[in-house]
């Protein structure tokens, strides 16, 4: 468990934002809502709303609209996943076990948690347990790249912007602040431009930790999901043999348990949509609206004749291109594999052998090939399903797009 979800567990710790299912004592709620507001009052405080203030301000040219949009629409994303996370957070000690589908979503990340440390906890057959430890390796190496691609797009975007304030130290619009921002006080004077400052870089770290840990901590949900689906399927392929030892004793009793467990995953998949497809729905638009802006950023950078652009700045442009289409194609993955997954169940009956089995009992099993035909699938707001084929079909949309500012620009 805690190889699955040891970076998400910190990182969302450290926002204020972890489910935590099991009990915990009164100050540690208290502490975890402080840092919840705190993290969320200093990103609001220091960079959405200076930010936004500008934009309307003093903008005064479609470059600096782009530019102003382009940091400040993720800031503030990741601000609003943030609350998301807390919003489905319950800081209560409740019964873990997915067996109702009618469940708060005040509890349901909570709740999905907990299934997952029952999952592991509950002692299960080697094989079992290896498919489980590979699903976890996988969500593990996600949430290690994305993290290692954050980290180095803050230090590649911090570098750029003192780099971009030494260079532009005498225009009174920039004053060297981290982000260009309007403020109600004079921020050139000390102490207040260190506190703007600190103010913005604390705010700059937590939004991008929070940006990379909600599509990795959506990740693992999905991937132990797959997991779980996996070692279903392999329950049913045993099934036959297993029959066969006890000639034929209990295949109902064994075979209703399996159509049990094949509901309490499916309620999973349902509470995962339910809580996420319209953050994933508008993460799919910003995702192709950033591609266009950050493209749009670096080729007029570049294609200027008198530009001085630093190897750090096309660095960061190259870098935040990478992560932006990564964590989009994290969610496409992780789609196409339950869906793989789900679907799979019906083909992993059909492989069982059920032509050893008598013929009434052979026929049971069509009930759980037809349900097996509905997918689990997390979707972009009920619009679309995840899978390969929309990240295909956003990379389309977004290089259309690109093309179209190009042509404006021109």
């Amino acid at each position: 468990m805690d190889f699955a979800m040891g970076w998400n567990h910190f990182n969302l710790t450290l926002l204020g934002v972890w489910p935590e299912p099991r009990k915990i004592s009164k100050t540690s709620r208290l502490m975890s809502n402080l840092v919840f507001w705190v993290t969320t009052l200093v990103t609001f405080t220091f960079i959405c709303a200076p930010q936004t203030a500008y934009l309307i301000l003093k903008s005064t040219s479609f470059d600096e609209v782009i530019e102003n949009l382009s940091i400040n629409v993720p800031i503030v994303f990741a601000l609003i996943k943030q609350i998301v996370l807390r919003y489905h957070n319950e800081d209560a000690q409740i019964s873990t076990n997915v067996q109702n589908y009618q469940i708060s979503t005040r509890l349901a990340l909570t709740v999905l948690v907990g299934q997952i440390f029952d999952d592991w906890s509950v002692p299960i057959a080697q094989q079992d347990r290896q498919m489980m430890l590979k699903n976890a390796k996988t969500s593990r190496m996600i949430s290690i790249v994305c993290s290692t691609l954050t980290y180095l797009m803050l230090l590649a975007f911090i570098s750029l912007q003192i780099w971009s304030s030494m260079e532009n130290a005498s225009e009174a619009n920039l004053r060297g602040l981290l982000h260009p921002a309007t403020f109600p006080y004079d921020t050139s004077k000390s102490p207040n431009f260190e506190i703007t400052w600190l103010g913005q870089f604390v705010g700059t770290v937590l939004t991008a930790i929070c940006y990379s840990c909600f599509d990795t901590f959506l990740a693992v949900l999905v991937l132990h999901l797959c997991g779980q689906l996996s070692v279903l399927r392999m329950t049913l392929e045993d099934l036959v043999k297993t029959t066969k030892e006890n000639d034929y004793k209990g295949f109902h009793v064994r075979l209703g348990l399996i159509v049990h467990r094949h509901d309490q995953l499916f309620k999973f998949a349902v509470i995962v949509e339910d809580c996420f497809n319209f953050t994933l729905l508008v993460q799919t638009i910003i995702c192709t609206v950033m591609f266009c802006f950050t493209g749009y950023r670096m080729i007029t950078s570049v294609g200027q004749e008198d530009a001085d652009v630093p190897i750090v700045g096309l660095t960061f442009f190259v870098i935040h291109v990478i992560y932006t289409m990564l964590h989009l194609f994290i969610y496409c993955y992780v789609g196409e594999t339950l869906l793989g997954q789900s679907t799979g169940v019906g083909q992993s009956t059909y492989n069982c052998n059920w032509y050893d089995l008598p013929p009434k009992d052979a026929a049971s099993l069509i009930i759980l090939i037809c349900r097996a035909k509905v997918p689990f699938q997390i979707t972009a707001g009920k619009f679309s399903p995840f899978s390969l084929e929309l990240f295909n079909s956003v990379l389309k949309t977004s290089a259309g797009y690109l093309s179209v500012l190009l042509a404006v620009k021109g």
